[in-house]
């Protein structure tokens, strides 16, 4: 078989994230934010495999993150910082997301309680001690063997 060539969109952020168990990849194209869903099969070193979800799976995973993928979250005096959803995934009865800072090398995590659905979602800073400790360990329990994250 031939060697593949290496695909590479020139005006195209990548973010891949995990939605609960499942490692996906959305590709957003600078024209028209357009973006497309992945599944990631497989990575190694620089190389992803790629494969279409489906058109009901998509629905789902569009209706829950399309929303929550990008934001902008205000800190301090009037500084925002750019995030990006890294993983989405349940604690008990609720829906969180850990975020990173986007176009930056800072490898700090945000967590952000998911609140509703679709239309009606709202995120909110896990600011309470004890349900930081709580998600945090949530994560690293789902989570610690696909990042390396210091504690």
């Amino acid at each position: 078989m031939a060697e593949l060539p290496k695909i590479m969109f020139p005006r195209a952020e990548y973010f891949p994230f995990f939605y609960e168990d499942t490692h996906l990849l959305f590709i957003v194209f600078e024209r028209d934010a357009h973006r497309e869903l992945f599944l990631i099969r497989e990575s190694e070193g620089d190389v992803l495999q790629l494969d279409y979800p489906g058109g009901l799976f998509e629905e789902q995973i569009r209706a829950a993150v399309d929303r929550i993928l990008l934001v902008e979250m205000a800190e301090g005096e009037g500084e925002t910082k750019r995030l990006a959803l890294g993983t989405y995934f349940p604690v008990g009865p609720d829906m969180y997301g850990a975020y990173y800072e986007r176009n930056t090398d800072e490898q700090t995590l945000y967590f952000l309680r998911i609140i509703g659905e679709a239309d009606d979602v709202q995120l909110e800073a896990v600011v309470d001690a004890d349900e930081h400790a709580q998600v945090s360990e949530a994560f690293m329990e789902r989570y610690s063997h696909f990042f390396s994250v210091a504690t």
